[in-house]
């Protein structure tokens, strides 16, 4: 993990989906739209900080089969967690919220959970893909009658399934301690094959559970709940697994997490990214902007899917500053960048 928290801890401001995947060779009408964007503050910000650190690809940064997001490692390591790839331990930091303890399960169990999204599963010319799972819309009472229906196969195989929100739930077992498993916002939108729990060739709980997700897929394809829906909720992805560990790192790190362009970045819409960068630009950017002008120290990361870039409010050294002067960035190289070769 390259990145490292700053011993004077400045406010830190984390923005996911700041960047942009492009093609490479960038096309010419993408570095037009970008670079007619108004983005006054942040253009402010990037000319008065000073670039800290840009972290990639291998060998020191995001491998393109990383499970994990750039911004879900960063905000695993603010809360002093390892950070290891699949296996940041949200559904557990969740269960704890909520007051499920590993007690009520087996004695001396790791507190082991994971996250079950109800999905949709596309099928096109040989290819599934992931649908986002908000566009099912469940109410209680259809969340309530799957929950029924699917918690007694879980518990045969070892899992204790417990309600969350609806088309969310936690799942508990010790061996979802050690199963890496794909970012929820890492699937959507995509075919889900390079994501799927244990990859091509699953072992132990990784077979397990890709045997429990296909007898699950078989019952809901019969389900009475899909008989009326125009999206059917056809199968499930975990997510979210790990064990909280038992003794952080450090204190939590205060963060700042902007989930502004989170939507329309994940439904690939550019315009809409744009309109909610405009957003990011005025409710974030301007008081970091401000905050930094009065002696505050700020760090802003702006976070890909496959990498992030970071800034301090120190200030840049000269030849940056002169070089600044005369080739001003563009929001072109600022916010566009290529993804990995596979």
């Amino acid at each position: 993990m390259p990145f490292v928290l700053p011993a004077s801890n400045p406010a830190l401001t984390v923005l996911p989906y700041a960047l942009w995947t492009a093609p490479q060779p960038k096309p010419v009408a993408l570095t037009q739209v970008l670079n007619d964007a108004a983005l006054p503050n942040l253009c402010a910000w990037v000319a008065h900080s000073q670039r800290h650190v840009v972290a990639q690809e291998a060998p020191t940064g995001w491998a393109p089969a990383a499970l994990s997001l750039p911004h879900e490692c960063l905000q695993a390591q603010a809360l002093g967690w390892p950070v290891l790839d699949g296996c940041l331990p949200w559904a557990a930091q969740r269960a704890a919220e909520i007051g499920l303890e590993a007690a009520s399960f087996e004695a001396g169990a790791p507190a082991a959970w994971g996250f079950i999204s109800l999905c949709n599963w596309h099928v096109s010319n040989g290819q599934v893909t992931m649908g986002h799972p908000s566009a099912l819309a469940l109410d209680d009472a259809t969340d309530l009658a799957l929950f029924n229906a699917m918690a007694p196969f879980f518990a045969e195989d070892g899992f204790t399934l417990r309600r969350d929100l609806p088309g969310r739930w936690l799942v508990h077992s010790p061996v979802l301690a050690n199963v890496p498993t794909a970012s929820l916002e890492r699937v959507i939108g995509r075919n889900i094959d390079p994501w799927l729990v244990g990859g091509d060739a699953p072992s132990g709980s990784a077979k397990l559970l890709r045997r429990l997700q296909n007898e699950m897929q078989m019952l809901l394809y019969t389900h009475a709940v899909n008989a009326h829906r125009a999206l059917s909720i056809n199968s499930f992805w975990l997510h979210g697994t790990g064990a909280l560990p038992a003794c952080p790192a450090h204190d939590p790190v205060p963060v700042n997490v902007v989930s502004h362009l989170r939507d329309s970045a994940l439904q690939q819409d550019l315009m809409a990214w744009l309109a909610a960068w405009k957003a990011v630009d005025s409710e974030v950017m301007a008081p970091v902007l401000a905050a930094a002008a009065q002696g505050q120290p700020q760090r802003v990361v702006l976070c890909g899917e496959h990498e992030h870039h970071v800034y301090d409010s120190a200030k840049p050294g000269f030849w940056r500053r002169l070089r600044g002067h005369f080739k001003p960035p563009t929001l072109d190289t600022l916010l566009a960048v290529t993804a990995p070769k596979e």
